[in-house]
């Protein structure tokens, strides 16, 4: 069944025989430091700051209001003390009236919070002007965020509200936000679905008071600079019509129902309906006339018939609608997915369906009846046919799930096949991720050029990149896809050319100097940096000398890999050409690598270091950058992705090695370009400092060279474990 929209309503607040109010601060004192509680719970709070009482500049309350409390956004606030709200995973609907001080899109300020800033555990209600629309209402738990449409920080009077119910498994998506009296943003919705939003559990701590006007974690910044009148918290999730007569007072009409969506002609339907027992006129179109006193009717229609019913109360009217189809397969009016339509291999999609006048529904075959909500693990790329069935017929839709393979990046830019010039955009080529928009924008320069080089798959590059990333609206991973996924492991994989062994280059950074990513070129020194904090425990960074393995002129593939733990040391490991060359753990906990700060690639001086960080500009070339979500690639993965894009083009890479035991040798074979000087080295820990020289030139005479490493003992307690890498070789 469809909802039912109502099209206007009475200002006559009815009764709310449901509702489980717990608190409300009507603030009608207009003078002193009370806020007192008519609930009768007795959570009275206390005005600090020196916040002032208003009897002129007031809110359309329903029943009326004669005061509002002003705030001056410093450190004006009202602290309910010994009241710590709705706590735990309890379901739970704040309300107010709000007037921001100034018409303005650029403010953070609470209206009410409360619990303790630990992940899942924080409940903060307020307006901002981070991820999705800016001077939006924003719900946030420590670790996630749900976030509306309407810009409610103009100056103007706006009711707002937010319901959270526990459905089984406590997430801030669960929550829904109201301005004015309507549904503003709800998860899943086609009509309005959050403007951004990050998943986190809900689990809400017996902490910190409840504050109206003020976020408990910061000091004055988040301080409410405006009006505020009439906050209540309830202890239930409230639904649509209930907050609607909160903020707009009685409705005639709250429900219009129909027993049946599609019928044959002439069989007989039940129209139902709920509305005010005080209303002075109540009807339905369609002959059907006067229903006052009523609350359904039998209707018998032998066409498609829309109902209107349509209530009089103190002089306003409300309708409502319901439509029957007469003789008709189902209409399948909406069917979509959710999010992206290409997705990593194994990924969970929701799948989202409206559909009207079903008896049956299937998906691919499988009963589906009664969901609107479906959920699929995609295997392989797949059409998912819905079909949906009456005694009329089937009507059926389809959406089709690209599927990548389980090592396809979550975000790719990729130079090949972009036009040659200047690129003002870098869209990514792979998007399996939530945000459809996110792009690197030119900021200090990137032309696209192409030609042949060492990577047989590398054809075309950016030279001189410098851009800043967009992620709708803001410019981090951590503001693009959420605070979560910052938290959890990740790979990242870049190909550049240096161009020259000189300088101070930032290749790519996020987060900043706090939480932060980076890839820096330091001479010949590529190094990979991340650290959770700005000390060194909670920092790694890992290296290699490229100048040992290349010519500046020549293009790298590099991978870095970073094994987030919550509670303890984080491992880094860094590959150059499809080798492992450097790894090492923090000694402190490493749970996080982006701060939020702007993600630059190509430039940037914010970067994870324990001194002022001054790069020189970068003009060599970068030909792909990408981002794995939640996964680390292992070492064929990655071999794999240097061979794919090398192929026959590049050198250096170990290709088999063998030992003989009876002569105590190593046998290495290597990829080579004849004519070319190779050397080897080898080390017990891939510490930048701790490779030893085995050979120093071996001349190539074909497509591979085998080298033998003689006076080799192994097992060899002394060294229980060896890496070798090829380097170039001594002309």
């Amino acid at each position: 069944m469809k909802p039912i929209v109502l099209c206007s309503l009475v200002f006559v607040l009815p009764l709310l025989s449901n509702a489980k109010l717990v608190a409300h601060w009507t603030l009608e004192e207009g003078s002193g430091n009370l806020a007192g509680d008519v609930s009768g719970s007795g959570y009275d709070g206390t005005v600090i700051g020196g916040a002032t009482w208003t009897s002129t500049d007031l809110p359309p309350v329903p029943g009326g209001t004669t005061s509002a409390l002003e705030f001056d956004g410093i450190d004006d606030q009202i602290d309910i003390i010994g009241y710590q709200g709705i706590s735990g995973t309890g379901d739970r609907s704040i309300t107010a009236w709000i007037k921001t001080g100034v018409n303005s899109t650029a403010l953070n300020k609470a209206i009410a919070s409360w619990g303790a800033n630990i992940g899942t555990q924080k409940w903060t209600f307020r307006v901002q002007n981070g991820s999705g629309v800016a001077g939006a209402i924003r719900i946030e738990a420590n670790g996630g965020y749900f976030i509306g449409n309407t810009v409610v920080t103009d100056a103007q009077w706006h009711h707002v509200a937010v319901t959270w119910a526990n459905d089984g498994t406590p997430d801030i998506l669960d929550a829904k936000l109201y301005v004015d009296g309507v549904l503003d943003a709800e998860f899943g919705s086609l009509d309005v679905p959050p403007s951004a939003s990050q998943s986190v559990a809900i689990n809400t701590a017996v902490s910190a008071d409840v504050r109206i006007g003020q976020d408990f974690q910061v000091s004055t910044n988040h301080n409410w600079d405006g009006l505020i009148d009439d906050v209540r918290i309830y202890d239930e999730a409230l639904d649509a019509n209930a907050i609607a007569a909160i903020a707009l007072g009685g409705q005639p009409v709250t429900q219009f129902t129909a027993s049946a969506e599609i019928v044959a002609s002439g069989s007989p339907v039940t129209l139902s309906w709920e509305a005010d027992p005080a209303n002075e006129s109540l009807s339905i179109d369609q002959e059907v006339g006067d229903v006052l006193g009523l609350d359904r009717i039998t209707v018998n229609p032998t066409v498609d018939t829309t109902y209107t019913i349509t209530g009089s109360l103190g002089g306003v009217s409300g309708q409502a609608q319901v439509t029957v189809l007469v003789n008709q397969a189902p209409v399948i009016e909406t069917y979509t997915i959710i999010g992206s339509d290409e997705v990593i291999e194994g990924t969970t999609v929701t799948l989202f369906a409206d559909v009207f006048g079903e008896t049956s529904l299937t998906l691919n075959g499988e009963d589906v009846t009664g969901q609107d909500l479906m959920e699929v693990v995609a295997q392989q790329t797949t059409t998912y046919t819905l079909s949906a069935t009456n005694s009329f017929g089937t009507s059926t839709a389809e959406v089709t799930i690209a599927v990548l393979a389980a090592d396809s990046p979550d975000l790719a830019w990729v130079a090949e096949g972009l036009s040659e010039g200047l690129l003002e955009q870098w869209d990514p080529r792979t998007n399996t991720t939530s945000n459809s928009e996110i792009t690197f924008i030119n900021n200090t320069g990137g032309i696209v050029q192409t030609g042949t080089t060492n990577f047989a798959g590398v054809s075309s590059w950016i030279n001189s990149p410098g851009f800043n990333l967009s992620s709708n609206p803001l410019d981090s991973w951590q503001d693009g896809l959420g605070d979560v996924v910052t938290k959890q492991d990740v790979s990242w994989e870049i190909v550049v050319r240096p161009g020259n062994y000189t300088g101070k280059h930032t290749l790519f950074n996020t987060g900043g100097n706090g939480d932060g990513t980076a890839f820096v070129l330091t001479d010949g020194i590529l190094d990979f940096r991340v650290q959770t904090a700005n000390n060194d425990d909670q920092r790694v960074i890992v290296s290699t000398d490229l100048s040992a393995l290349g010519l500046a002129t020549e293009f790298f593939h590099a991978v870095a890999t970073v094994d987030v733990e919550s509670a303890g040391p984080g491992k880094v490991s860094l590959y150059v050409n499809g080798q492992l060359v450097d790894s090492a753990s923090s000694v402190g906990i490493l749970d996080d690598w982006d701060g939020g700060d702007l993600a630059e690639l190509g430039k940037g001086n914010n970067v994870p270091t324990s001194t002022a960080f001054a790069p020189d500009f970068f003009d060599g070339d970068i030909a792909l950058f990408s981002y794995y979500e939640g996964r680390i690639l292992d070492d064929s993965q990655i071999a794999g992705k240097f061979s794919d894009l090398s192929g026959s083009g590049a050198d250096k890479v170990i290709t088999d090695i063998s030992y003989d035991s009876n002569e105590g040798q190593l046998r290495i074979t290597f990829t080579s370009i004849p004519g070319r000087s190779y050397g080897l080295e080898s080390s017990a820990d891939l510490s930048a400092n701790n490779w030893l020289e085995e050979l120093d030139s071996e001349l190539a005479t074909g497509p591979e060279t085998t080298v033998v490493v003689p006076g080799v003992t192994l097992p060899d307690p002394g060294r229980p474990k060896r890496f070798y890498r090829v380097i170039n070789g001594i002309e």
